[in-house]
């Protein structure tokens, strides 16, 4: 992928993932949107609308924890006298690893759940 195509996926992406409304990410404005367009629709579509949230939860779950190590990094990275153990810590620490190999599953299944809702609407 050219360097000028991988900036144009990378902007497109974040235009959707923009909030349309004046809601939060996750404030369950969506979800209950999405819960009225299904009103009509069998209890199970509602069960995979509750998976799905709480996949979602658990994915911006993973992404804060990861953000969150990154930030130390940087904040370890930029301190003048940071001890050698915190550095020793970081690189050590298994979390951040943990979380993305989390945040893979967990990302797996919102998108088979997002198939399953779509498949209903």
């Amino acid at each position: 992928m050219s360097p000028k195509a991988a900036v144009a996926l990378v902007s497109h992406e974040r235009t959707l993932d923009a909030p349309s409304s004046g809601r939060a990410p996750g404030a369950g404005g969506s979800m209950a949107e999405l819960r009225e367009r299904l009103a009509g629709s069998a209890a199970r579509d509602h069960v995979v609308l509750d998976f799905l949230e709480d996949d979602l939860r658990e994915a911006r779950g993973a992404i804060a924890a990861v953000a969150a190590y990154v930030a130390n990094v940087e904040a370890a990275l930029s301190a003048r006298d940071a001890p050698q153990e915190r550095m020793l810590s970081l690189a050590l620490g298994g979390g951040p690893v943990e979380r993305v190999d989390q945040l893979a599953t967990v990302l797996a299944s919102v998108r088979r759940r997002l198939a399953q809702v779509a498949a209903r609407m």
